[in-house]
């Protein structure tokens, strides 16, 4: 298989949009690689992982073509992950040739309420719950449950545990476990560290590549929801420890806010044995 990243920041870009700190500002001037767009990857050109809304300058700065395109995993329905951009694959918004196949969008209820205003010949929609496999296209599609989208208010009912204590989500995140062939990736975007579920699920089975989320970058954050650099070292022992990586699993660091970004050589000085996203980075496994 073969993973590339579209675009590789949180929901505000890098630079963020109308932000002044010290990494922006040396984002602007620096350019490159320390430039990203929001969060979005690919695989071999075929599976589409979440949409957001630099989707389209992705598909014209990396050459892709998502007319064809039968198949998007939506990890959550936050803008960044899932843009309705997606719904102007129907008439009216773009001329489809019969050949067209529907495009089906996987993902939570909440995403499926999205979609269903425009469900359709060319677009559609099926649910995926946590832990159970299902295949599509060439794929064996295994969602897991995400520490994420943790809500305290009104109309809050999914829960999740994490850290032995139970937390309540607006809306059921997932991440992604995707086999082919006897390879294997973990997509785990966005989520704080794995639940005991998560874990159970994943124990002994020597996963290929991990891309693990990396929003809070180099800061201490105590909030629910996503991880950094020194919870990216501890989730890594642990995966080690269970069995679900070895000494030829692949780590990938990923989905970085500007807020704790530095610049890519002291992310790998902190994350030592990770690979470090950056926008069109594609890695083979």
């Amino acid at each position: 298989m073969k993973l590339q990243y579209l675009g590789t920041a949180a929901a505000e870009g890098a630079p963020a949009l109308f932000c002044t700190c010290d990494f922006c500002r040396y984002a602007r001037v620096k350019g490159g690689h320390e430039v990203r767009t929001r969060s979005g990857s690919m695989i071999d050109g075929r599976l589409k992982l979440d949409f957001g809304p630099d989707s389209y300058k992705q598909m014209l700065d990396y050459g892709l073509d998502y007319t064809y395109m039968k198949s998007v995993l939506v990890t959550h329905s936050h803008d960044d992950h899932f843009s309705h951009d997606i719904f102007y694959r129907r008439p009216g918004f773009a001329q489809l040739n019969d050949d067209v196949p529907q495009m089906t969008i996987y993902g939570n209820e909440a995403v499926g309420r999205e979609v269903a205003p425009f469900e359709s010949r060319y677009i559609g929609f099926k649910r995926i719950v946590p832990f159970e496999t299902v295949q599509i296209e060439d794929y064996a599609v295994t969602a897991l449950e995400a520490v994420h989208c943790i809500s305290s208010g009104a109309g809050a009912g999914w829960p999740v545990v994490f850290e032995n204590r139970a937390y309540m989500r607006a809306e059921e995140a997932l991440f992604y476990l995707i086999e082919k062939d006897g390879k294997s990736l973990l997509y785990a975007h966005d989520t704080d560290e794995f639940t005991p579920a998560d874990m159970e699920f994943l124990a002994g089975r020597r996963i290929d590549l991990i891309s693990m989320d990396c929003t809070n970058g180099v800061l201490q954050a105590n909030y629910v929801g996503h991880m950094g650099c020194a919870d990216n070292l501890r989730m890594r022992d642990k995966l080690l420890k269970s069995g679900a990586a070895d000494m030829h699993t692949v780590f990938v660091a990923n989905h970085f806010s500007h807020n704790g970004l530095v610049p890519i050589e002291e992310l790998e000085r902190r994350l030592p044995g990770f690979i470090i996203a950056w926008d069109g980075l594609t890695v083979e496994i």
